[in-house]
């Protein structure tokens, strides 16, 4: 498809050229890719997590692999969020240091997050071209559907099918191996995700908006375990029902070593809701949708569903009113993302029950 993509960036920022799409955030996006001089040029490949570029992308050399062996469970010394993919330490957005943008472009700019990428999809009109004006690189043009503005992300070559761009966002639907991406291909966009230890471009985003970049979904310092809380175990070990079994396991396990699944497979259990809730409401402020055990979304979904709980939780809800705010609050400043992960019709209804229910009244 011929189109004329005009060339005309709003500004610059320490440096590097932004456009202004007129995003709700305020985000200024780059003119260019990470290496790149111009809007048509690929740019430097990054491993996701390292800084530098180099010359071949595999398992075996990636920063935070660890103990890489052909037929083996791969795992990982960083960003990792289940126990088969590593010791956990629950990060799922990339820290300062190990942020590409960062070290390249300074304190302004910092890699997407999957948000804000999701952000950018919806806030354009997206139009395959090829080749880019006089050049021979193909891409797609977004076109702000607020002010008009345009920007191009290149792909790799002069066919469609194949350009993607790292986020700063670890991918949180399976396991600890993929990370999040942009994807231009098929000749449509989307957002997908890919092992980390691949080649990909990245484009910079810069808010001069204040922003909370959280690396870490909580720090839980707390040592004690639900046995010092709630005293020893009484009755048998469940060993005939795996439900049983996990809150056996977890009911010895100090809580700083939760994982973001154990914390939501605990709200379903209404066990030391004073405890799991708050970890849970800070998850959320950082990933709303995340998934930490069957589906995107699934903790927002045990948190509003938590309400109905004839146990802890409904007690919880009821004395807890500002918590209960917050979370309305994350429910509203995301409610447009709902399409994006395909759960208005399960979300939206728990969300309706959560407001009339608990501290506000039923």
């Amino acid at each position: 498809m011929k189109y004329k993509y005009i060339n005309n960036p709003d500004g610059q920022l320490a440096g590097h050229d932004y456009v202004d799409l007129g995003l709700p955030s305020g985000n200024l996006w780059a003119n260019c890719n990470i290496g790149a001089s111009s809007p048509y040029e690929t740019g430097d490949f990054f491993a996701w997590g390292e800084t530098q570029p180099k010359s071949q992308y595999i398992a075996s050399n990636y920063k935070f692999g660890v103990n890489y062996e052909p037929g083996e469970m791969y795992t990982f010394s960083k960003y990792v969020f289940d126990k088969e993919s590593g010791v956990v330490d629950n990060k799922i957005l990339l820290d300062d240091e190990d942020d590409a943008v960062r070290c390249h472009w300074g304190e302004f700019w910092s890699m997407p997050t999957i948000e804000d990428m999701m952000e950018l999809l919806d806030g354009c009109e997206w139009i395959p071209v090829g080749p880019f004006n006089e050049s021979e690189v193909a891409g797609f043009i977004g076109v702000s559907k607020k002010n008009l503005q345009e920007i191009f992300f290149p792909v790799l070559g002069e066919k469609y099918d194949s350009g993607c761009y790292w986020s700063a966002s670890l991918a949180t639907d399976m396991v600890s191996n993929e990370a999040c991406r942009l994807d231009f291909s098929d000749w449509s966009t989307s957002l997908s995700s890919e092992s980390r230890y691949w080649g990909v471009p990245i484009r910079a985003v810069a808010n001069m908006t204040p922003k909370v970049r959280r690396g870490i979904l909580m720090e839980v310092t707390e040592e004690s375990t639900m046995e010092r809380i709630m005293g020893p175990w009484k009755g048998e070990v469940p060993t005939w029902d795996r439900i049983g079994m996990r809150y056996y396991h977890l009911y010895h396990v100090p809580i700083k070593d939760f994982t973001a699944s154990d914390i939501a497979f605990l709200i379903r259990q209404s066990a030391i809701i004073e405890y799991v809730m708050p970890v849970a409401i800070e998850i959320l402020k950082v990933k709303p949708f995340i998934g930490v055990e069957f589906y995107e979304g699934d903790l927002l979904s045990n948190v509003l569903t938590s309400i109905d709980d004839i146990y802890n939780a409904a007690d919880y809800w009821a004395s807890h009113g500002a918590e209960k705010e917050t979370v309305i609050k994350i429910f509203e400043e995301n409610r447009e993302r709902l399409k994006w992960y395909r759960l208005e019709k399960g979300l939206i209804p728990e969300f309706g029950s959560f407001c009339g229910a608990g501290a506000f009244g039923k």
